[in-house]
């Protein structure tokens, strides 16, 4: 007799594929990852060097406040401009400028009010006033300071042949 069994018996059950439980990108999204995360460190080293770089104009500027009350704020007050300068300029001409050509350099640096450096150093009386102006105006050229001041300077020799 002929065998009753039919095809379909002799099939196997049909199994479901394995459940993928790992997640994997395509290598495209990780070189995309990658440049990203490269970039993203890169940022924050350069904003971290920025703020180690500026850390002495924040310095100054907190010294700046302590300065103000005290007597001779005036000389003090020149000092730090100067010292900032030489920290982030230390061959900058301005820094073996007399008084006078000291003063006139500042004065281009800033547009706020600055008092006669002169008469402000060098008098034995204080003035409350002019301190007050030159404090205000050291407060303003440090806080837009950039670290690379223009030399602007023109020397007396070079005024004369002018």
């Amino acid at each position: 007799m002929a065998d009753t069994h039919s095809p379909l018996d002799q099939l196997a059950d049909i199994s479901e594929p394995a459940l993928q439980t790992g997640f994997a990108l395509a290598p495209l999204w990780w070189l995309l990852l990658i440049v990203v995360l490269s970039a993203l460190v890169y940022l924050l080293l350069r904003l971290y060097k920025r703020w180690r770089y500026f850390a002495a104009k924040r310095q100054a500027l907190q010294l700046l406040e302590q300065i103000s009350i005290e007597p001779d704020a005036a000389a003090q007050i020149n000092q730090l401009l100067k010292r900032v300068l030489q920290h982030y300029q230390p061959a900058h001409p301005a820094l073996s400028m007399p008084t006078q050509q000291w003063q006139s350099w500042l004065a281009q640096q800033h547009s706020k009010p600055l008092p006669d450096l002169s008469s402000l150093l060098y008098r034995s009386g204080s003035d409350s006033n002019a301190n007050e102006q030159f404090y205000q105006f050291a407060k303003a050229w440090l806080s837009r300071y950039s670290g690379k001041a223009q030399p602007n300077v023109t020397n007396s020799t070079e005024a004369a042949n002018a």
